[in-house]
């Protein structure tokens, strides 16, 4: 053999032992950003990231729409294509003001116009938070399932989430619900584990391992991240005070629960939320803040800790 072959032959055995020490998630965990921004994707610190899928929440009939909503996705998609991502769009309420959800036919009827408008948009959430108690699926759970039951006859090749829920105390009861009326046999579902994470929940006592064993299929972490502030009810008292070191630790243990060998080949992708933070320690303009990105623009410590995660896993 020549020494080039035997060169050559050495670095290909090399590759796959590599590939064979690789943990079964590295190749399978993507990695996203949950954003309403369309200004992220042109954000310096954005691509250095290299994630390819992002995820934004829109009003349920956004293409019927005649306000500023159509065109603010015109312009979060077009900056999905431009930087090479994936899009995924959940419907929902982003103001959390709906009392009563829409009926399926008018549900179906903005979906289609939403189809004819969009065709490149391929993967769907039916409703944001459907556990959530402001959401109007929060009672109605067969509701919930009957938005994706639209969903999944309208877009047979799309990929919908079947439901998308939040880690909270009423999460097995809805679910039990749900499970009764929704269609078919749903293989991709999608949680908000926020409590697992920041509450640092070992992964025994946590909704992350419990939906595993009470779902089939796929799930996806389609919003999670470090809190690095959070408003309470009382403004005087903060749920969370602002702490970036904290948000970092948070965030670091999310993917330390979904990379655990008990749940790792059930969860596929995971949408950190968000980009763009919105408190520092004198003000905030948000009583919400788990961003990657402080106010002054600059990378907080989830941002490293992120990117370090995302190159572990190639």
């Amino acid at each position: 053999m020549s020494p080039r072959r035997f060169a050559l032959l050495a670095v290909l055995l090399a590759a796959a032992f590599t590939a064979q020490l690789a943990p079964a998630s590295a190749a399978r965990l993507q990695i996203g950003i949950s954003d309403q921004s369309p200004h992220v994707f042109a954000n310096r610190l954005f691509k250095p990231l290299a994630v390819r899928y992002a995820r934004i929440v829109v009003p349920w009939n956004v293409a019927q729409r005649h306000d500023y909503w159509p065109g603010y996705l015109n312009a979060w998609l077009a900056g999905a294509r431009k930087a090479h991502v994936q899009p995924h769009v959940a419907f929902g309420d982003p103001t959390y003001t709906i009392k009563h959800g829409p009926s399926p036919a008018r549900y179906r009827a903005a979906f289609r116009t939403f189809r004819r408008r969009w065709p490149s948009v391929r993967v769907f959430t039916p409703w944001n938070e459907a556990t959530y108690h402001l959401a109007p699926t929060y009672r109605y759970p067969r509701l919930a399932a009957r938005y994706y039951g639209v969903m999944k006859r309208t877009c047979g090749r799309c990929r919908i989430v079947a439901a998308d829920v939040l880690d909270l105390p009423n999460l097995e009861g809805w679910l039990k619900k749900f499970l009764r009326y929704v269609p078919g046999h749903p293989r991709l579902w999608g949680v908000h584990n926020y409590r697992d994470a920041n509450h640092n929940r070992p992964l025994r006592r946590s909704w992350t391992l419990k939906l595993t064993r009470m779902l089939k299929g796929t799930i996806w972490v389609t919003e999670s991240g470090g809190i690095a502030g959070l408003e309470g009810a009382r403004k005087k008292k903060p749920a969370y005070s602002y702490s970036p070191a904290r948000a970092a630790r948070s965030l670091k243990h999310l993917f330390v629960l979904v990379s655990s060998p008990r749940v790792r080949h059930r969860y596929r992708r995971v949408y950190v939320y968000n980009f763009f933070g919105s408190w520092d320690r004198h003000h905030h303009t948000n009583r919400w803040d788990s961003g990657l990105i402080g106010l002054n623009g600059k990378p907080r410590p989830a941002y490293w800790d992120l990117k370090g995660i995302i190159r572990r896993l190639g």
